[in-house]
């Protein structure tokens, strides 16, 4: 399995303390292998899925059977609103 990241995913992860980010990757392992805490998400995000790692999440959805793109990573309590305007924007730029 493949795991691509967006710039912001690639970006937050280089800007994660040490231990934060040894968590990440380890989660990230897992990922490539379909393990972790890993949900589908409903509503405005159906099609996407995310990754927990304790109060850090991680979307991203499956590209193919053999790749996984990260799309946006930020906590538990900004990262679902945030994404959510992300693509509201996006969709309008269209």
């Amino acid at each position: 399995m493949k795991i691509s990241a967006s710039e912001q995913v690639a970006g937050w992860l280089v800007a994660l303390p040490p231990q934060t980010k040894r968590r990440v990757r380890m989660a990230l392992r897992g990922l490539m292998k379909g393990k972790g805490d890993i949900k589908g998400l409903q509503g405005p995000l159906e099609g996407f899925n995310r990754l927990r790692i304790g109060g850090l999440r991680v979307i991203y959805r499956q590209i193919s059977s053999s790749e996984i793109l990260l799309e946006f990573a930020c906590t538990r309590d900004a990262v679902y609103e945030l994404y959510e305007q992300i693509l509201k924007n996006r969709k309008g730029q269209s």
